[in-house]
């Protein structure tokens, strides 16, 4: 969490509590606002924006098959049954008795929110698995059963216990009131992170939903029936389901498809989640770079994969990653500035040539300056050229002068040269690639860049032999053009 959620977490609960506790203490300031016709249009609403996101969910899961938004339909088909319920067998509703299941329904749908939730944010690997299917198949059956008691308790709310409370029903409420606020501070704050990685509408929507639930346990716990502070949970849940319902008709009316509606909720990779959703400028970008040399179209998202998963280890934050993203999927779009005829040179490059090839840093950053939106994308287009031991280009910056995006990309951007092939060479075998990497450590790379790169090759199982640097080999083959024949000595490049 940085400090802006919790600002907002504070001031979710801090507010709605301090209401509260100050209309506790002086009754005079929390009237009493009884209203059955009130009441219902409120529930009514409540529920009427639940099956919204519900349906629109539920038809994106039908097509997607992954089951993160198949939990989410499932909270919110239960919030939508749930509250419609409890405002039908409001007293005096249709000749309704007095009852408890008005004060037990909203309480079993906001745990039911709350499990859904926390179920839906897991990191789905039973979307793989055998048992899948069955999963769907029983949240739908269960969907079903909620659906039907609600109607039969909307019917007759005097039945299962509904006008005698059943033993120690009190500390049952509070049990599932205080378990469902822990899980939905925890499935705010992933959401949260989650905005913060891909801009994502419906991942704010879901931290507001989640937050204003929490907000709304605390009035349902302690407001007296009736009164103002009663009335709060209705109004935060309004909110909340609001929130999450203009968030999937505002994405469904950008991106005219589900996907661009509800897709994120789907989404567990953190590296697909900062990928989903940049710039057009970027696109624009990628493009005009991908028409002009090809071999860009694969080296450029594996070097943005590589270094986002690098800065994932490193523990960079949510904005710092996504700036790194976009700065290391356009690392080479000042190659626009190169005429084609050195570009896609086969042979070696003479010296004019090569100065040409070394500009491409400075032209990418002066290109990509003039859009707001990728301003955290320049560091890592200028510098990733850069060496730790001041070798590199443009700057000749060394070691901590180097910005941190530049470093991380530095790392990705050979490691994809070395392992690709080129026309002049075949890709380097992946064992030999790696131990040159790590040879590099603290002369051409930053160490603790290659170490958290080593670190991911470890969990793909490749391990590297600490041996020392082939920097005549890497200054040739972790370069996109053969330079052999110039006399000056480069630093090791890829362009």
């Amino acid at each position: 969490m940085d400090r802006r959620g919790s600002l907002l977490l504070v001031g979710l609960l801090v507010i709605p509590g301090v209401l509260i506790g100050v209309a506790r203490a002086v009754p005079a300031i929390d009237p009493v606002l009884e209203s059955v016709v009130l009441h219902l249009y409120i529930v009514s609403a409540i529920a009427a924006l639940a099956f919204i996101v519900a349906i629109v969910t539920a038809v994106f899961a039908a097509r997607d098959g992954r089951l993160a938004p198949v939990w989410i339909a499932f909270g919110c088909v239960a919030v939508g049954c749930m509250m419609l319920g409890h405002g039908v067998t409001t007293p005096g509703v249709f000749g309704r008795p007095m009852n408890l299941w008005i004060a037990r329904l909203p309480v079993l749908a906001l745990t039911a929110f709350a499990i859904s939730l926390a179920c839906a944010t897991r990191i789905d690997r039973a979307d793989r698995s055998r048992n899948a299917g069955r999963m769907r198949t029983g949240l739908m059956i269960t969907g079903a059963g909620i659906f039907v008691m609600t109607v039969a308790i909307a019917v007759d709310p005097t039945i299962l216990s509904g006008s005698v409370p059943v033993w120690g029903e009190g500390t049952i409420k509070f049990a599932l009131l205080g378990a469902s606020a822990v899980l939905l501070l925890l499935v705010g704050a992933v959401h949260w992170n989650r905005w913060r990685l891909g801009r994502e509408r419906i991942e704010l929507a879901l931290v507001l939903a989640s937050w204003l639930a929490m907000a709304a346990l605390l009035s349902l716990a302690y407001g007296q029936l009736w009164r103002v502070s009663w009335w709060d949970y209705h109004v935060y849940l309004l909110a909340g389901f609001l929130a999450a319902a203009w968030a999937v008709v505002a994405g469904y009316g950008e991106a005219r498809t589900l996907q661009g509606a509800v897709g994120a909720m789907a989404v567990h990779d953190p590296v697909e989640q900062v990928a989903r959703r940049q710039p057009d400028a970027l696109h624009a970008l990628i493009a005009a770079v991908e028409v002009k040399d090809p071999y860009t179209h694969g080296h450029s998202a594996r070097v943005a994969d590589l270094s986002t998963r690098i800065a994932f280890t490193l523990s960079l934050s949510p904005e710092a990653v996504r700036g790194l993203h976009q700065g290391a999927f356009l690392h080479d779009v000042g190659k626009i500035g190169v005429p084609d005829h050195v570009l896609n040179k086969e042979g070696s490059l003479n010296d004019d040539e090569w100065e040409l090839i070394r500009r491409h840093p400075e032209v990418g950053w002066e290109l990509v300056s003039r859009a707001d939106s990728l301003r955290g994308a320049l560091s890592a287009i200028r510098n990733h050229h850069e060496r730790w031991d001041g070798s590199g280009y443009p700057d000749r910056l060394a070691q901590r002068d180097i910005p941190l995006p530049g470093r991380i990309v530095a790392v990705a951007d050979v490691w994809d040269a070395l392992t690709s092939d080129r026309a002049y060479r075949p890709a380097w075998a992946l064992d030999r690639a790696l131990s040159h990497i790590a040879a590099g450590s603290g002369s051409l790379f930053d160490p603790e860049c290659v170490e958290a790169f080593l670190h991911l090759m470890e969990r793909e199982g490749l391990m590297a032999e600490r041996t020392s640097l082939d920097q005549a080999a890497l200054e040739k083959d972790g370069a996109c053009h053969d330079e052999s024949s110039i006399p000056a000595v480069r630093p090791t490049a890829t362009h």
